[in-house]
């Protein structure tokens, strides 16, 4: 029976050796140790054996049986490990291997106008800031002098957050999508010190009627100076070197007077308009960019009040201001010559491809 059992061992050993698959070593573990397993026929003859003998033969065989099991899990791990590395040799990547592409992408006009304005203004010693795009009412309105009962307040179209959420706060807690970027001029002043020069360039939100001008959801590029001695000349002064340098040139610049909350005195700023050449015509038509003025509304600007330097802790006694506020889809419109802002929103390949 010893001979048997040693001679079953050896005939396993030979089979397991030249396997390679794991099917095939399935079909192994079925032929030795399933239900009909080869150490089982063997064992049959044990009934024949005396006590001593059965306990001898019965502790080897449970041991063989241990062994074959060991042996099995021992090939199975390392034909799956042969197997992944196969794989891996067959299926690998050369991550760094050149190839051409046709179809190589490229920046987004409005993210290719703002990276410029950018730099432009870099140059000129202004810093980047930026802000919470959910705003609350104090810092989008009531620090801007535009209180709850201002008649101002109807300018801005907003989208206001849930009434789920605003019936259970505070007046000047209520969130709002910001309607501008002016909020992080606030942030900024309450808690930079001075002297302060910053951009603010990102996305704002207004519910208002879309044309060739407006959208409900734009790009906004907002700046503010607060120092010792700062004047209207300096605003005017900073604008005009910004959109010649942007523009070109021969860009003109036109200040109108008006009325802001956070400002005093404020500008409605116009550029000849680029679309027409400052002719209101474009191929015998009403350019619809400018509306056929030769002039496109960029920017408002003006000094800063002295009741929003007041309330961010700034004396007014001694420190003045200027702000000015554009918008980056109308200057990437007059920059590209496209004739709707609307234009760079719609994913038109036809357009999107030109840039």
């Amino acid at each position: 029976m010893d001979v048997n059992l040693t001679e079953l061992e050896k005939r396993f050993l030979s089979e397991l050796e030249v396997i390679e698959s794991i099917g095939a070593l399935e079909l192994l573990e079925a032929d030795y140790l399933g239900k009909k397993w080869k150490l089982k026929a063997i064992l049959w003859g044990i009934k024949d054996m005396s006590i001593e003998e059965k306990k001898q033969i019965g502790v080897k065989a449970n041991e063989l049986k241990n062994s074959f099991t060991d042996f099995l899990v021992s090939k199975k791990e390392a034909l799956k490990k042969a197997l992944i590395e196969k794989r891996v040799q067959e299926e690998s990547i050369d991550v760094t291997l050149s190839y051409s592409s046709k179809m190589r992408g490229h920046k987004h006009p409005i993210s290719h106008t703002t990276e410029l304005l950018e730099d432009i203004f870099i140059s000129l010693g202004f810093k980047i800031e930026d802000g919470p795009q959910i705003e609350d009412e104090r810092h989008n309105f009531d620090m801007l002098n535009i209180p709850d009962n201002h008649p101002a307040r109807d300018v801005w179209d907003t989208f206001w957050i849930s009434d789920e959420i605003n019936n259970h706060k505070n007046p000047g807690e209520k969130l709002l999508l910001r309607t501008h970027t002016s909020p992080v001029q606030i942030r900024t002043m309450l808690s930079q010190d001075l002297p302060i020069k910053v951009i603010v360039p990102w996305r704002v939100f207004r519910y208002e009627q879309e044309d060739a001008r407006h959208t409900c959801n734009f790009y906004q590029l907002e700046g503010l100076v607060v120092g010792e001695g700062v004047t209207f000349w300096d605003l005017k002064w900073t604008l005009d070197t910004v959109m010649k340098e942007l523009l070109g040139k021969k860009t003109e610049l036109r200040f109108r007077p008006s009325i802001f909350p956070f400002t005093e005195p404020s500008a409605e700023v116009d550029v000849s308009c680029q679309i027409c050449g400052g002719t209101g015509r474009v191929w015998d038509r009403r350019c619809s960019m400018c509306s056929g003025t030769g002039w496109v509304e960029l920017l408002g600007a003006g000094m800063v009040h002295p009741k929003v330097l007041e309330g961010c802790g700034i004396d007014p006694m001694k420190y003045s201001g200027f702000a000015f506020g554009m918008g980056i889809d109308r200057i990437a419109a007059q920059r590209f010559w496209v004739s709707s802002s609307r234009m760079f929103y719609q994913s038109k390949l036809k357009m999107n491809e030109q840039f």
